[in-house]
């Protein structure tokens, strides 16, 4: 079925991306960074992922999706191989700068794709959170950055061989898709409390890391302490596709509040297990809850779902600056508390508008 090829597909995807990005931040502060800096290069890859997303969501709309699966799979491998090059701060941002976009071409038009060819995003998206596992176990495993890219660069490879087993996507008549800022102003009580949240997780994911090394935690468990949450994703995904699309998407913020809330209070790395189970059924609510809403319209798909992809990835780019300021002055706790605040304020303005 091509739909498991598709999945298939985002599984090698988010397997590359989240095998890369783990070990980031300590990556940079190997270098000689400052938590400033390991924000700027989180910012960098966020920015350009941002951009890249809006760009080309709107393209699949307007051209087809599966030029542009194919184009960024390509980009990705080279982007990922070209990391292992990295010998200073100032590289390691222009390489993940370029990561950054190579993932922005192919992210939006590989879900919609997906959407089209089952009418749901539950099977496909337990899948990528399959690959988010596999990518951090294997990360955790292997430690050494140079493998890790060259894991990321090598299943990249693969996924762009498979999709040339997909032949059969149909066009749709041409219409004339709304245009971005229709799409975000129709759904603004998704696309703002959504922003809010994730910039305020962004925030803590940049400076996570070093926050369960200062508890203790060795490479090894601080990767097993994101796949735990990855691996409640996958199995959550699924069960979460049946539920009402606004229903789920306020559980998820609800629940975000409470585990940005749970995170300064951890005495030791052992008990982040338990909230990252909590994480990952605020972030499976959060995110089908979205899209079930945004992708549930037949027009301008592509463009729904690069804006949702493209507000993760400006959070992505604003997020770590955000998060290495606050962890500069403050310290890691006050970033989680800031990461609370904003989602409640992005709860309210779900329910209030």
């Amino acid at each position: 079925m091509v739909i498991t090829l598709l999945s298939f597909l985002g599984f090698l995807l988010y397997l590359s991306s989240e095998a890369s990005r783990v070990f980031i931040p300590l990556l940079t502060e190997e270098l000689g960074g400052t938590p400033l800096a390991v924000g700027l290069v989180g910012g960098a890859y966020g920015f350009t992922y941002f951009v890249a997303s809006l760009l080309f969501g709107r393209q699949a709309d307007l051209r087809g999706r599966l030029r542009f699966v194919r184009l960024g799979l390509a980009l990705s491998a080279l982007c990922f191989a070209a990391q292992m090059a990295a010998g200073s701060v100032v590289a390691l941002a222009w390489l993940r700068a370029a990561v950054g976009f190579a993932l922005g071409v192919v992210t939006g038009a590989l879900l919609v794709l997906a959407y089209e060819n089952r009418g749901g995003v539950g099977k496909y998206s337990a899948w990528c959170a399959a690959g988010w596992i596999a990518g951090s176990f294997l990360a955790a495993v292997l430690r050494h950055y140079r493998l890790i890219f060259l894991l990321s660069a090598l299943a990249c490879l693969l996924a762009f061989l498979l999709s040339w087993r997909i032949k059969g996507e149909v066009l749709g008549a041409k219409i004339n898709h709304p245009s971005l800022w229709q799409v975000l102003t129709r759904h603004h009580r998704v696309y703002f409390p959504f922003f809010l949240r994730h910039l305020g997780a962004s925030s803590i994911w940049i400076i996570f890391p070093l926050y369960l090394q200062q508890l203790g935690a060795s490479k090894f468990w601080i990767g097993m302490a994101v796949m735990t949450n990855y691996v409640g994703q996958s199995l959550l995904m699924g069960v979460a596709e049946r539920g009402d699309g606004f229903r789920l998407f306020r559980a998820g913020l609800g629940l975000s509040v409470l585990v940005f809330l749970l995170y300064p209070f951890l005495s030791s790395f052992y008990q982040v297990y338990p909230v990252q189970l909590l994480l990952a059924a605020a972030w499976s609510a959060l995110y089908i809850g979205a899209l079930n809403v945004l992708l549930r319209e037949g027009e301008g798909r592509g463009t729904a779902a690069g804006a949702l992809i493209g507000s993760i990835n400006l959070c992505g780019a604003l997020g770590p600056l955000v998060g290495g300021l606050l962890a500069y002055y403050w310290g890691y706790r006050a970033v989680m508390v800031f990461a609370a605040l904003l989602s409640l304020v992005g709860l309210w303005w779900s329910w209030r508008h």
